[in-house]
């Protein structure tokens, strides 16, 4: 079955920091599991309407390219997004009818504790306090586009698996019907999981496909104690790459969404695995 990868990577601080330590790594996956490498370095639309939203909304184009056919199933993943070399396949579980996702991080229906869902909500509403004043709690980004995220999951879209035969024409729609929904409002995440949950083509992924460093990293710094103790490690005091190269070896994927300058200084350093 022909299988691959797909990302866009656009822009100088994208693309150099993906090339530099990120794709190394992708393309040992690659051959190791027999997947193709399909790259998008330039945008994929220049209008203006293209131009004057985040070039993550253009994921949905990437996954629609044509570039795509003669592979029965791709796997979207973030340019910000690290991949284990012992992880498996995540292919190997999915349906292909269904487009695959694992849940937010921390979001209020995900697997976290709730003490530390609650941690990441405080932290979210702090960041967003003017564009989300009275959103209730817990919170996520469901909440700023004005649906209740305590009723339905929030996946987050950094990693996806789908089929471009079957799913490649729904994205291109997403991204032409959808306006963005503002300040901090995460893009294309919540369109794609309003559209795709309606249609009931949503498979769960296992969390450890794409566990989020930034989400981790900020609740570890206000609760250092629980968040060790619920991870398994021991109290006192831990030092970043300590902590970061710990939660790398629990997980498939890192992914670094909102992590940027946390990445670059991690992984300039050398691997975390």
């Amino acid at each position: 079955m022909a299988r691959v990868i797909v990302t866009l990577a656009v822009g100088e601080r994208c693309l150099r920091p993906w090339q530099r330590h990120l794709l190394p790594g992708w393309q040992r996956w690659c051959e190791r599991h027999g997947y193709g490498l399909v790259v998008f370095d330039q945008p994929l639309d220049n209008s203006p309407r293209g131009q004057g939203r985040s070039p993550a909304w253009q994921k949905l184009l990437a996954m629609a390219a044509p570039e795509l056919r003669g592979y029965e199933q791709a796997l979207w993943l973030d340019a910000d997004v690290m991949v284990g070399p012992g992880a498996p396949d995540p292919l190997l579980q999915h349906i292909p009818q269904l487009v695959a996702m694992a849940r937010d991080g921390g979001s209020p229906l995900a697997s976290e504790p709730a003490w530390f869902r609650q941690a990441w909500a405080d932290i979210l509403r702090h960041s967003l306090v003017d564009a989300a004043p009275a959103v209730p709690e817990p919170m996520s980004y469901l909440d700023l586009w004005g649906f209740d995220a305590r009723r339905r999951p929030l996946f987050n879209t950094g990693v996806v698996a789908f089929s471009p035969a079957l799913h490649g024409e729904l994205f291109r729609e997403i991204y032409h019907r959808w306006s963005d929904g503002g300040e901090g409002a995460l893009h294309e995440m919540v369109p794609l999981n309003l559209e795709l949950q309606q249609r009931k083509l949503v498979q769960e992924l296992d969390g450890r496909f794409n566990t989020l460093f930034g989400v981790h990293h900020a609740v570890w710094r206000v609760h250092p104690e629980a968040v060790q103790h619920w991870q398994g490690l021991a109290p006192g005091a831990l030092d970043l790459r300590a902590f970061a190269a710990h939660v790398a070896s629990s997980s498939y994927f890192l992914h670094f969404a909102g992590a940027h300058g946390l990445m670059q200084q991690l992984l300039e350093a050398g691997p975390l695995l």
